[in-house]
């Protein structure tokens, strides 16, 4: 019994840790590990682990802020204009979990995490940034600003993310931001983004409030020891071994899951 109790708190501790890393240190929220591993390793139903994912991210992305924010790495004034679309976006997002199957909601995630890993992997991004280096950035217009928080802020209610791995590149390719930019203002926003659908998902009974507290312990930490790491230096080995990591889980996901979809 102690060893199934030392499992059940340990493990969402790891999850919170590996959270929280990717969120500081990519500029994310981190759900797009999170709500895998609370789904394979925790066998939490995939509303409940996108709900509880959701919850998380609030903290992890204002603690990874911090540091962005002492350096001016974030834009203020972008970040809160995107706040109101992506609330509404955030908010149907959330909704529409209850009217799809979770097998249903896993596998289209495990399309999401795997897309991001082809991400990472062939340098897609990185391409944008480096073309994007020697641009110089001004604040969009709102006429700009508005499909990307409906964009990101239905992936975030829907799927748990914050929404920031869609966000970076088109900050990057889109409003021509610099690199380190784009990651402390998606952060922000990412913040902002994930109010909304956690309040909806917990209305839901989505949210596992337990969990939650022991995976934002492992979270906080690991965002601020991100983010950082993502001022000092950036690991495209690194990049490439989480990319193949994130495949790995989209592709277990899909395993685990196509059967069940059947069913429904």
């Amino acid at each position: 019994m102690a060893e199934a109790f030392s499992q059940s708190l340990w493990a969402p501790l790891l999850i919170g840790l590996a959270t929280g890393l990717l969120s500081g240190t990519f500029g994310v929220g981190g759900g797009i590990v999170a709500t895998p591993l609370l789904r394979l390793c925790l066998g939490l139903s995939p509303q409940v682990a996108v709900g509880t994912t959701l919850a998380v991210i609030l903290p992890t992305s204002l603690t990874g802020v911090i540091n962005y924010y002492r350096k001016n790495f974030v834009d203020t004034r972008l970040a809160l204009r995107l706040a109101l679309p992506s609330a509404l976006a955030g908010y149907l997002g959330a909704r529409l979990t209850d009217a799809v199957s979770g097998s249903f909601l896993m596998v289209a995630f495990a399309l999401l995490i795997a897309l991001a890993g082809f991400d990472l992997l062939t340098g897609f991004s990185e391409k944008l940034k480096k073309k994007a280096a020697g641009e110089t950035y001004e604040s969009p217009p709102w006429s700009r600003v508005l499909p990307v928080g409906l964009l990101a802020g239905f992936l975030s209610g829907f799927f748990g993310v914050g929404g920031g791995f869609v966000m970076i590149p088109i900050f990057i390719a889109y409003f021509s931001m610099p690199l380190k930019l784009a990651l402390g203002t998606s952060l922000l926003t990412v913040a902002f983004i994930a109010v909304p659908g956690i309040l909806t998902h917990f209305m839901l009974n989505h949210v596992r409030p337990d969990l939650t507290l022991l995976l934002v312990s492992g979270a906080v930490p690991g965002s601020y020891l991100g983010s950082r790491l993502a001022i000092i230096i950036k690991d495209n080995l690194l990049r490439k071994a989480f990319a193949l990591i994130m495949l790995f889980i989209a592709g277990q996901m899909v395993f685990s899951e196509l059967p069940k979809l059947g069913n429904h």
